[in-house]
């Protein structure tokens, strides 16, 4: 099939943003069933907590696999193949008892969804004018803020009443429909030819970004974290009732999209992406360092500003870095590594955070989350410099 001819940055960036966005449906449908998952089945928060980890594992390691082979096969295949894989994998899930088998088919679902980021991100990359590329990385997160909303909205009302079943099977349909959206705009790239690099030269590029990948790691642990557990705290406060813990999760998310606002914002103004990281990353982790010492409608507030913040400065580190700093031809490859880390590391939340609330509270996380942020806002100050480069 030959590429979508568009030129418009405008249009080709929305289309690939409303379909990266819609495959949210067949993954943070998990976040909004987990409490109903583990009474239904009788296993404890940890426990179904690795439906999380074992999916943002296997999305991490195959997002190197997806990147590596998204630089040499046709993107639009590649992203075509992933909606599909995630249909099915969603409709089989809705009809499981066994949480093994959950386990095996959350982590197939971790692969077919790595088929997503890097493709779009290639398709960006050679596709755009360069002038054109900071800008458009900048507004690529739109599209998973949105879908994760509306994931979490819908979910939350086809589930209420414990049917978490409905949660699984509806996304799956609903995906068989995106993917033929998809394939009609057949949205690809120019017919390049790309020589396959090295392992060398794999070696070499991975550590030019050691710290970006660092960086990408600690930003991963905290933004995941809270697309897996968001959820179970607000339905632990207690201030909404159970029906509307998906439609508030959702708003909390929406309340994300002022952040990439800023910070696309700053970036168009200031034309310096490592600084507003730094900024937005520090000022997120002093926020969720409040959330801790505070209780009831104050740190919703707090949670909300902190998310904004947080999600705007991940989206920084994970779309517009890489783009700056991957060689000719390898922005693919380099946005799954980064990406990889970021989820092969942020997957860990899913059984760590659920470890964490059996034995602390909720005040714990949010101190880790804080400390964590920090710490990434320390690196990305120590190495501005390399934008300049």
């Amino acid at each position: 099939m030959r590429p979508a001819q568009t030129n418009n940055p405008t249009r080709l960036v929305g289309a690939l943003c409303a379909t990266y966005g819609l495959l949210y449906l067949g993954r943070l449908n998990l976040s909004v069933v987990l409490p109903m998952l583990a009474q239904d089945l009788n296993l404890s928060l940890a426990e179904v907590g690795a439906l999380g980890t074992v999916f943002f594992w296997f999305y991490g390691i195959f997002q190197l696999v997806s990147g590596e082979v998204g630089s040499r096969v046709s993107p639009f295949r590649i992203v075509s193949l992933g909606i599909l894989a995630t249909a099915i994998i969603n409709l089989l899930f809705a009809f499981q008892t066994s949480l093994v088998v959950m386990l095996v088919l959350w982590g197939m679902n971790g692969i077919a969804q790595s088929g997503g980021w890097s493709p779009m991100v290639r398709i960006l990359a050679e596709r755009l004018d360069a002038r054109d590329i900071k800008r458009a990385s900048t507004l690529m997160p739109f599209g998973y803020v949105i879908g994760t909303a509306l994931t979490w909205s819908l979910i939350g009302a086809v589930t209420v009443g414990g049917n978490w079943r409905a949660g699984f099977w509806l996304p799956g349909l609903l995906l068989l429909i995106i993917l033929a959206l998809w394939r009609q705009a057949a949205i690809d790239v120019p017919n390049a030819k790309v020589s396959a690099p090295r392992p060398s030269v794999i070696v070499s590029e991975a550590r030019g970004i050691l710290f970006v990948l660092f960086v990408a790691a600690l930003a991963g642990f905290v933004r995941n974290g809270s697309l897996i557990w968001l959820p179970t705290y607000i339905l632990d406060t207690g201030l909404v009732a159970d029906s509307l813990v998906g439609s508030v999760a959702a708003l909390l998310q929406i309340i994300a999209v002022p952040g990439l606002l800023l910070a696309h914002y700053r970036v168009a103004r200031s034309n310096q992406v490592f600084t507003t990281a730094v900024l937005m990353f520090a000022a997120g982790g002093l926020c969720f360092l409040l959330v801790a010492l505070t209780t009831g409608p104050l740190a919703i507030l707090l949670v909300s500003i902190a998310l904004m913040l947080m999600n705007g400065a991940f989206n920084l580190a994970i779309a517009s870095i890489p783009l700056l700093m991957a060689p000719p031809g390898r922005a693919s490859s380099t946005a799954g590594t980064v990406n990889m880390m970021a989820t092969f590391v942020g997957g860990t939340a899913g059984f760590a955070i659920g470890g964490l609330l059996e034995i602390s509270d909720w005040g714990a996380v949010f101190a880790l989350w804080g400390l964590v942020l920090l710490l990434a806002a320390l690196v990305l100050w120590w190495k501005r410099a390399e934008e300049r480069q």
